[in-house]
Order: structure tokens, then sequence, then C-alpha cells
């Protein structure tokens, strides 16, 4: 789906995040920054979309892969992004 939904941990849904799209841009993985303050979602479309928390706002399209996107992980004490693809890339971003 290109919607993803912040929750506690009861299962609240607190906020809804949507690429927009309606067709191909699916999200794949997601990771949340050390803070809480950005969602990341690495989409099929081959972009990286980057998303306020704090008000669901979509703040930026990264065109992240030419190949097909794998996945993402966010640093657990830095704040590096990297994400992989289908071709064995990795790329390291520094939002």
């Amino acid at each position: 789906s290109s919607t993803a939904y912040l929750c506690t941990l009861q299962g609240q849904v607190v906020r809804t995040l949507s690429s927009g799209k309606k067709t191909g841009g699916d999200f794949l993985s997601a990771s949340v920054s050390r803070m809480g303050t950005w969602l990341y979602c690495l989409a099929e479309d081959n972009s990286l979309y980057i998303f306020n928390c704090n008000d669901g706002k979509l703040e930026h399209i990264v065109s992240a892969h030419d190949k097909e996107p794998i996945g993402l992980a966010h640093h657990p004490h830095r704040n590096v992004v990297a994400t992989y693809a289908d071709d064995g890339t990795l790329k390291i971003w520094r939002p």
C-alpha cells in the first residue's frame, strides 16, 4: 500500500501518511528516525519518501535507485539511512 500508519503501542492510529500515488507507489519498507521526527518509506517506484511524523506532511521524495529496491535501515544513533536494491547497490543517505 502507498499508505503508512503511525500507531500507539495499543494499536490506535495517530496519523495516516500517504505518497498520494494510486498505482506504482506501494511502500516496501519503512523506518522511523531515532528521535521519532521522520518516517522514511522506500517504495516500489524506486523512491524514498520522507514524512514529518509531527504533522504528517510529505517533506521530500528522493529518487533512490535505478533498479528494484528491497529495503532500508536507519542507524540507531546517527541521522543516517541506508537503502539497498536488487542490483546489489547500497546507498547511504544523510537526511
